[in-house]
């Protein structure tokens, strides 16, 4: 499908979706119901990126996917097209972290099944870059490999010691493959490949390691090292297992395992109920022990409001309502969030627009969509950083699957290094 895919830029139309944010119709909308969003939520999907637009990205994951036959790099994930470090003799280092490209995934799949392929060559890559052994045994650390795909490391040289050995969490980096892996499935994926040993003794051990960070108030420590329990990976890691439990209910034939699994997701849940909403405030706590939200920063304190609303099952209604109030409280403290990027470390952040549409606020997410467009389909840069491959969940998100339409021109790779990182 995606071989008709051609440097046209005069095809892409780019005047397409300047009116977005005015209400005016949205190409490649439709009166039909939308299609399921790609994670099992509550919040429905969305027709308000154009088919012009939904294709570029696909593209743009295609393009992060490292093709290196032979290469140890072969079948990696690049977090953005550009180069995130140079050494000093001139070196270029792509950035590889598997909780990004995972989410990356999972929404282009629900857009164009036929990634399946890539899909099944990361999760391979994944495993094979496992430990296996330790106590961070299951999970993959942040990788960087060099630009022409020869050499990995988790240290490159010249660069600053905390980013050596990285991972951003471990629990919501472990409940990212299950979710991946079941969204593999989904969208047409050969159950064999996770009936292979190998990655059946992976997943093991990564739900062991999942399942001693969680504590006994049902919430799971962000690290073995770092005793946090915060509430974005909280909902990420209720979904991981509930995910866990159709793998090995459906894959495995396990099912007193999937049914161990299906209650760490429900003590996830209480825990999240339990411990981070406030009823007084009507807002969740940012992780267990915060201090009260204030909406003074955009990252943690509002971006975190949107999770339970994103990831609540569609059956608990009450967790998802609590979550568009808690959303529409915050979000309304920042009327200029669709408008520019109000996260002091310029990330775009479309899981608000996903937030905006799910709790009824269609124009606020179609203005940021419309800025979006602008942004990211630049011929130059197309995608450029700080636009990262996990924003394509929620940017495919607010698509509709359908016949490829007129393209992206092929990128060109930019020589500059992106700089900063997500906290």
């Amino acid at each position: 499908m995606r071989n008709r895919l051609k440097p046209i830029l005069a095809a892409l139309g780019f005047s397409l979706g300047l009116g977005l944010g005015l209400g005016l119709a949205l190409p490649g909308r439709s009166s039909a119901a939308p299609s399921a969003p790609p994670l099992e939520s509550g919040c429905a999907a969305a027709a308000l990126v154009d088919p012009a637009f939904r294709d570029a990205a696909v593209l743009m994951m295609r393009r992060l996917v490292v093709r290196a036959p032979g290469q140890i790099s072969d079948g990696a994930i690049r977090r953005t097209l550009s180069p995130a470090h140079v050494d000093a003799s001139g070196r270029a280092w792509h950035h590889i972290a598997a909780y990004e490209a995972n989410l990356g995934l999972i929404g282009a799949l629900r857009i164009d099944p036929t990634l399946r392929t890539e899909a099944a060559r990361w999760l391979r890559w994944q495993i094979r870059h496992l430990p296996v052994d330790g106590q961070d045994r299951g999970v993959l650390f942040d990788r960087w490999i060099s630009a022409d795909g020869r050499e990995m490391t988790v240290c490159p040289p010249d660069i600053e010691p905390r980013h050596c050995r990285q991972i951003d969490a471990t629990d919501s980096t472990i409940a990212s493959m299950f979710l991946l892996a079941q969204a593999y499935l989904r969208h047409g994926g050969d159950p064999a490949l996770l009936r292979d040993p190998a990655i059946e003794r992976a997943f093991r051990r990564a739900a062991t390691t999942l399942a001693q960070l969680q504590q006994p108030d049902g919430l799971s420590h962000a690290k073995l090292d770092h005793p946090v329990s915060y509430l974005m990976d909280a909902v990420e890691v209720a979904a991981g297992w509930r995910a866990l439990a159709a793998l090995q209910q459906e894959v495995w034939k396990q099912p007193a395992v999937a049914e161990l699994s299906r209650e760490r997701e429900r003590r996830t849940w209480r825990g999240i109920e339990q411990v981070l909403w406030q009823p007084q405030a009507g807002l969740w706590l940012t992780s267990a022990g915060a201090a009260p939200v204030q909406s003074g920063r955009w990252y943690p304190d509002v971006m975190a409001q949107a999770w339970p609303l994103l990831w609540g099952l569609p059956e608990d209604r009450l967790t998802r309502e609590r979550g568009r109030q808690a959303w529409q409280r915050v979000s309304a403290r920042w009327p200029e969030w669709p408008r520019r990027n109000v996260d002091p470390a310029g990330f775009w952040w479309p899981a608000a627009a996903v937030a905006a549409h799910c709790s009824g606020d269609g124009r606020a997410a179609a203005e940021w969509v419309a800025r979006a467009r602008t942004a990211w389909l630049r011929p130059d840069t197309p995608f450029a950083w700080p636009f990262q491959v996990s924003d394509l969940l929620w940017l495919l998100w607010l698509a509709e699957p359908g016949p490829p339409q007129a393209p992206l021109p092929e990128p060109l790779d930019a020589g500059a290094p992106a700089s900063g990182r997500r906290p």
